[in-house]
């Protein structure tokens, strides 16, 4: 039992939700029917012709560059179309693609004065035959200035934004992005086989992605290629069908060179992306390992106790004395056989970091758990990879139907999944990777928390026009100023590594910071970049922001400490991590010498590890006698959820990330401190995690957790108890409130997060009736992270300081009344009968000690309320 134990808050009440403030910025007005007829007339005439003849599918075929049935139809509109997914689905129109257009040229045709409140969105539509008639209706309405059929008002609002029609091409099949790391990866010799995946349409139609993946087949086949496996994933809200082939260099090399030749790979009808290959793959450090002489005796294992959490990764060595009766290897792939025993090191090093924490810092057994080990990646001498002849995508989702779904799962009482892989050269640029969209798929339909690492960047960072001299003389603030520009000139070639982007998981960085000690004198030719114990980002930890830019990482933790060499680069300065060292680093379990093997290690994997045994500690807590479940069962939803909600609490921006939020104000101009605060995220997320603060509240204050369910404009208020004591005191006070919820996903929406939660604080008119209280109670204000950037992910957390130095006064048995509130995020997406399900924590601390303990004050009064509402 701990000394602080974590409070529950009381049941919820049902209320409504307030509403919103709705963005009120004139729009740009849009060309006009007649305008729009001149510019679209020509199109849908031809149209008409094909329509209105024999064998008009025919006809329309004929030209591969027309619109004919079941070609992706693109439409692209300088404004979002309100429940034009509603209006599509009148006639039957399947959409596919809703995204939002980045650097965008609105139309000179469509420009007004309003044109910069444009925010250009894609929508990619299959139509059939009988669309397209509907279609060309709907514009001859259009064009003669008709009413909109009932329902169908949105097409009209479509034609009037409309600033290109056109087929889905080679250029978006072909990505710049993807075209870059296939360049990367093509062999010299045209003959050497290169492998690419192939994503088809993910239209609802079974028949109709059956025969494009024929297509798809025979179009390969005729380039001198071969299919090595397909996927088809067929669910409610996810839908993946895909090929991964083998083409020869040379033709891999043609498509990048000439993506519309009508006979190439680029131009296949039912492919909605033509991709590199999947390599997922985790790289463990290449340091020799050290046999363990002085033959430590850990702590045993219950093996009795459930698993809780699932590893994704190599094959750990289970016999391994730091790990025996904690591991339980489910080998669903046969991929074990695969992994020779002195290559298995990542996967040990995670296995021994979620069960035991740093080997000479901690070695305690993980709290009321055991771990499930499903490989899904093949241990090699250099790294640990993803079979070359699957889809990755397919054979994660094949790990965790075994562990989560039938009549026997593999853990059925796990909440959390471990992912520290990443992708090869899939770093995040805008779109959700298919794995990304997995992940949110399975944590919003199944309960399951994955902790995702943030990917560690392999690039050395280049300081330009600087000797290492003139660096290693410089303060320590000359030298973060000219990290901080380097990493903004090299953002693009550092964002996080998929599919740490994905909105549900839980991402993690890392901080360059040890447990143990170091071992020997600072090496000469290196250097450290933080000084006096302060944690740090660490340089090789990959930033954010995620989807629809939200925070990520959502926190970073210890990673082990990075220590850089000065290296020269022409005029420039190269700084690189060291690998090769056991000075530093966590101290780990892994293969090599001997049986008890260990070593140094480090990075993002390294920091999502140990956030993955502060999550399993913290559940332990909250069951444990006079913890807030102690007498309540809790499903895996419930778990995941409020230890996300806690992780996030316990999460701070230390010192250093408030520098960076001053040094980046300074920088772009201090009325620019939203920007600046997003900024900062992208290396702190929430900040820095403090795993005490996951089981025990801080010394000066409370800490409150609570679950509820929700639906669209719902509200459930919880009442939070203010202690006595405090009202009139003069000290410094904060609040922390997070919100947590895996939200339902739909690809085919630019708005992709369906359901978006908040909190308000409520508090009473002079009428007595409900108002919105800005001071939540204690006359608080925002602190550290901005309010609006928190709306964008799956956490909100709203971080808040004392405004005055004196506390309001208030009743003996005042109550806070915390409300969180549920809305469609995506415009029409998410149904009212869906239950979204979220966990709530509350912290509040106070600044100096005072004669009262506020933790004991709060839980007396939630006793009175508990007797109360008995």
């Amino acid at each position: 039992m701990t000394d602080r134990p974590i409070l529950r808050l009381p049941e919820a009440g049902r209320e409504t939700r307030l509403p919103g403030r709705q963005d009120k910025r004139p729009r740009p007005r849009g060309g006009g029917s007649q305008g729009q007829g001149a510019r679209f007339g020509e199109q849908f005439d031809r149209l008409e012709e094909a329509l209105t003849g024999e064998d008009a599918d025919v006809v329309l075929r004929q030209d591969p560059t027309g619109i004919a049935p079941e070609r992706a139809l693109v439409f692209e509109t300088i404004v979002p179309i309100a429940d034009f997914k509603r209006a599509a689905d009148q006639i039957q129109l399947e959409v596919l693609i809703e995204s939002n257009l980045d650097d965008y040229d609105v139309p000179e045709a469509l420009e007004d004065e309003y044109a910069d409140n444009a925010s250009p969105t894609l929508y990619a539509t299959m139509p059939s035959t009988r669309d397209l008639n509907a279609l060309l209706k709907l514009w001859r309405g259009y064009q003669k200035n008709e009413k909109a059929p009932r329902g169908l008002a949105p097409w009209y609002r479509v034609f009037a934004m409309l600033a290109d029609l056109r087929l889905w091409g080679p250029r978006d099949r072909l990505t710049a992005n993807a075209q870059a790391e296939l360049i990367a990866r093509l062999p010299m010799d045209d003959q050497d086989p290169v492998r690419l995946e192939l994503e088809i349409w993910p239209t609802a139609n079974r028949d109709q992605r059956t025969r494009w993946q024929q297509d798809t087949r025979v179009r390969v086949e005729a380039l001198g290629g071969v299919v090595i496996s397909t996927s088809s994933i067929n669910a409610t809200g996810f839908i993946y069908e895909a090929a991964l082939i083998e083409m020869p260099a040379a033709a891999v090399r043609e498509m990048i060179e000439n993506p519309s030749a009508p006979d190439g790979l680029a131009t296949v009808e039912g492919l909605q992306f033509v991709l590199p290959q999947t390599i997922a793959q985790s790289l463990p450090n290449p340091s020799a390992a050290e046999d363990d002489q002085d033959q430590r005796q850990y702590p045993a294992f219950d093996e009795g106790a459930p698993i809780k959490a699932v590893l994704l990764d190599g094959t750990p060595i289970a016999g391994h004395p730091s790990l025996n009766g904690g591991v339980i290897i489910e080998d669903v792939h046969d991929l074990v056989g695969l992994s020779q025993v002195q290559h298995r090191r990542h996967a040990t090093s995670m296995a021994s970091l979620i069960l035991r924490g740093d080997l000479l810092a901690d070695g305690t057994p993980v709290r009321e758990s055991r771990l499930l080990s499903i490989p899904v990646l093949i241990d090699n001498e250099q790294s640990a990879t993803s079979p070359d002849d699957r889809l990755f995508v397919d054979v994660v989702h094949i790990a965790l139907a075994r562990a989560f779904l039938g009549d026997e799962p593999l853990a059925p009482d796990a909440f959390l999944v471990n992912f520290s892989i990443g992708v090869k050269g899939a770093g995040f640029s805008g779109r959700i990777s298919s794995l990304a969209r997995l992940l949110d798929w399975w944590a919003d339909q199944q309960g399951i928390l994955f902790l995702v690492s943030a990917g560690n960047v392999p690039d050395d960072l280049i300081i330009p026009n600087t000797t290492s001299l003139a660096f290693e003389d410089g303060t320590h603030e000359e030298r973060k100023a000219l990290v901080a520009q380097a990493q903004r000139s090299a953002r693009h070639t550092r964002t996080l590594m998929a599919p740490s982007e994905a909105i549900n998981v839980l991402t993690v960085g890392a901080t360059s910071h040890d447990l143990a000690d170091a071992r020997g004198p600072e090496p000469a030719g290196e250097i450290m970049l933080e000084e006096n114990g302060q944690q740090l980002p660490a340089l090789t930890s990959a930033t954010g922001l995620g989807a629809m830019r939200s925070i990520k990482p959502d926190l970073i933790h210890t990673g082990g400490r990075h220590n850089i060499r000065m290296l020269p680069a022409g005029g420039h300065l190269r700084l690189k991590v060291v690998e090769r060292t056991q000075r530093t680093g966590l101290n780990v379990a892994t293969a090599g010498a001997g049986a008890a093997a260990m070593y140094r290690t480090r990075g993002t994997s390294c920091a999502n590890a140990l956030v993955a045994r502060a999550h399993l500690n913290a559940a332990a807590a909250l069951q444990e006698e006079g913890g807030p479940f102690e007498d309540q069962d809790l499903g895996r939803r419930d778990f995941a959820l409020i230890t996300k909600a806690l992780a996030v609490s316990a999460s701070r921006w230390n010192d250093p990330a408030k520098d960076m939020f001053e040094a980046e104000k300074q920088r772009i101009g201090a009325q620019r401190h939203a920007q600046a605060r997003e900024e900062t995220c992208r290396y702190f997320g929430h900040g820095v995690l403090d795993d005490f603060l996951m089981t025990e509240a801080p010394a000066l204050g409370a800490t409150l957790v609570g679950v509820g369910t929700v639906r669209r404009d719902q509200a459930a208020t919880f009442e939070v108890p203010l202690p006595a004591p405090l009202s009139g005191e003069r000290i410094g006070r904060f609040m922390r409130v997070t919100v947590t919820w895996f939200s339902p996903v739909l690809p085919t929406r630019a708005r992709y997060r369906l359901a978006a939660l908040d909190a308000v604080a409520m508090g009473e008119d002079l009428l007595g009736d409900p108002l919105k209280d800005d001071g939540w109670g204690l006359d608080l204000s925002t602190n550290d992270i901005d309010a609006n950037i928190i709306r964008r992910g799956s956490v909100w957390s709203r971080r808040l300081k004392h405004n005055g130095p004196v506390v309001p006064r208030y009743a003996d048995d005042e109550v806070l009344p915390i409300r969180v509130q549920c809305r469609d995020a995506s415009g029409g997406g998410l149904s009212q009968d869906d239950d979204i399900r979220f966990a709530i924590a509350v912290t509040i601390e106070l600044e100096n000690e005072t004669s009262f303990d506020i933790q004991a004050e709060i839980q007396d009064q939630l006793r009175v309320q508990l007797r109360g509402a008995r």
